[in-house]
């Protein structure tokens, strides 16, 4: 990334100079309107850069210690408290917080004069009518630390004041000069390019299902295109600004998961993404994620059941934890007094998925009901089945797919209480468990009928004027909802395409999109990243209608 920070930076630097920013002590490698074009003066000036970096997401200053601030009523903050993106977001665009606005300071926002070039009285109206001189390196420097900005007007007082060295600031100065600079990779003024990533060994119909609503939804942005230019020119509203012909492109992977790193990499120099949006997967979503968080792309709500769940994320919106979600939300259940068993077998094979569950689980029913754990390397036929009775379980858990719980026995629910996942069920309850009725119980991410029929009729009326048969209820639903929730943020990016600024808007957006998800619930707050937290348990009666057994489960 250092690369694209210098290449930001000497686009900036005759804006720069021409402001003022160098006035009071120029930054390495731009004194005298110099370019660095040494590799010393390079590394001088990524070093520069990557300690203002720190001190803005991490508030470490440039000894490696963490900084303090001084906020409202005295208040000494500390840690991530102080640091300047807590507030100002890692976009730099800024948020709001009740009566309190807080203000972008993105390079452009900071370093060039705020005056409106909007003539018409609606626009103005729009955008406010404030105006203030552009911020030099001395008055950045009065207004971190005495809190009065580049017009000599006093900042708000939830604005900390910082005692920051000499170094420190011109370090902060030369980040911010960064900081939402320019477009990132993947948009021009004609096009923005999507990307959506389907792993091996997903189904061809549940692929077919994403990418027919994918490629519905993209015929209509882009048959939208003109209007929304015409608008755009004629000043009507900023927001039409955003508007491009939307490409999508599908990114499929093969082979074994440790080369779809290099996969990944090779589409992306084909052509950069501005986002990923949707995407199947059976198998861990680990390395997708990590590439978008290398790499900064937003990845937003992939149709996984392994999730990555572990260390950082930026950048990777998820619909749930997946299996995990499942595990917990059964665990809480089964120990609580409604789950009425004294112990639990689990059965599950030994692949990814199944060991992924099972191991959840097994930590989710620490001290809860005895649990015993059987795997199933073979079919599940009447053999194995009395195997599985042999060890009398009060309650027998199936992490299983489809095509093994097709071939349960006719009698396997007769006595004992079954629990299946619907997540591993492709959407599509097997004949097999009709037969076990009133036994069978269901970990389900949706609400019942009539609120799940009448919640999700918006989308299936959108489905039907495109001509798209209902084939996969939760793959179609979750598709235009993800699709729905880009195309609402992509439109609140105004003419700022931020990555980095995508993501705040989703987080802002999510609970506000019109088209449902199959959830019955979603919602994020700053920094989430799961948009549902709960998980219900059902009963499967006869001719598969469903009866809730429990409240939404939220682990």
């Amino acid at each position: 990334m250092n690369g694209v920070w210098m290449k930001w930076l000497r686009r900036l630097q005759p804006a720069l100079l021409a402001l003022g920013l160098l006035h009071g002590g120029a930054l390495p490698g731009f004194a005298q309107g110099v370019n660095p074009t040494t590799k010393a003066e390079q590394s001088e000036q990524q070093t520069l850069i990557a300690a203002g970096r720190r001190i803005y997401r991490e508030a470490i200053d440039g000894a490696g210690l963490p900084i303090k601030a001084r906020g409202p009523a005295g208040v000494v903050l500390e840690g991530s408290d102080a640091a300047c993106m807590t507030c100002h977001r890692r976009s730099g665009y800024g948020t709001s917080e009740g009566k309190y606005s807080v203000r972008p300071i993105t390079a452009k926002a900071l370093f060039q004069e705020q005056t409106l070039a909007e003539h018409a009285p609606r626009i103005k109206a729009q955008l406010g009518m404030r105006q203030r001189p552009a911020y030099t390196l001395d008055l950045l420097a009065r207004a971190i630390r005495g809190g009065t900005d580049s017009s000599g007007k006093p900042l708000e007082s939830v604005m900390p004041r910082f005692a920051l060295s000499d170094t420190d600031i011109r370090a902060l100065a030369a980040y911010l000069a960064t900081l939402s600079a320019q477009d990132s990779p993947g948009v021009d003024e004609e096009e923005i390019h999507l990307a959506t990533v389907i792993q091996p060994g997903v189904s061809p119909e549940r692929r077919r299902a994403m990418l027919d609503i994918m490629d519905a939804f993209v015929k209509d942005k882009t048959s939208n295109v003109r209007s929304n230019e015409q608008r755009r020119d004629a000043g009507i509203m900023r927001m039409n600004r955003s508007y491009r012909k939307w490409v999508l492109h599908v990114w499929e992977l093969s082979g074994p998961s440790d080369s779809w790193d290099a996969q990944l990499k090779t589409y992306y120099e084909q052509q950069p993404v501005f986002a990923m949006v949707g995407g199947l997967g059976n198998a861990s979503w680990k390395p997708i994620h990590a590439f978008a968080e290398r790499m900064e792309i937003p990845s937003v709500f992939a149709q996984v059941d392994l999730p990555e769940l572990d260390g950082e994320n930026n950048y990777n919106f998820y619909f749930s934890r997946g299996l995990t979600l499942d595990a917990q939300a059964l665990a809480k259940y089964l120990r609580e007094p409604g789950g009425n068993t004294s112990s639990v077998l689990q059965i599950y094979r030994p692949d990814e998925s199944g060991l992924a569950v099972s191991t959840a689980f097994k930590a989710a029913m620490a001290g809860g009901p005895g649990l015993q754990d059987l795997k199933l390397d073979g079919p599940l036929d009447e053999a194995f089945w009395k195997k599985a009775v042999a060890t009398k379980p009060g309650a027998v858990v199936l992490w299983l797919g489809k095509a093994d719980l097709e071939a349960l026995p006719a009698t396997a629910g007769a006595t004992l209480p079954l629990y299946v996942s619907y997540a591993l069920l492709d959407g599509k309850v097997p004949s097999a468990l009709g037969n076990a009725s009133g036994n069978v119980r269901m970990v389900y991410p949706s609400d019942l009928p009539p609120r799940h029929d009448s919640r999700l009729l918006r989308t299936k009326m959108w489905l039907h004027s495109k001509n798209i048969a209902l084939t996969d209820e939760s793959t179609q639903i979750n598709t235009q909802f993800a699709m729905t929730v880009m195309s609402d943020a992509l439109g609140h990016l105004m003419d700022s395409f931020s990555r980095d600024l995508l993501v705040e808007r989703i987080e802002h957006l999510v609970a506000q999109t019109p088209s449902p998800s199959i959830y019955q619930s979603v919602s994020l707050g700053p920094g989430q990243r799961i948009a549902a937290k709960g998980r219900s348990v059902v009963s499967l009666g006869e001719r598969g209608q469903l009866k809730s057994l429990s409240d939404w489960i939220v682990p």
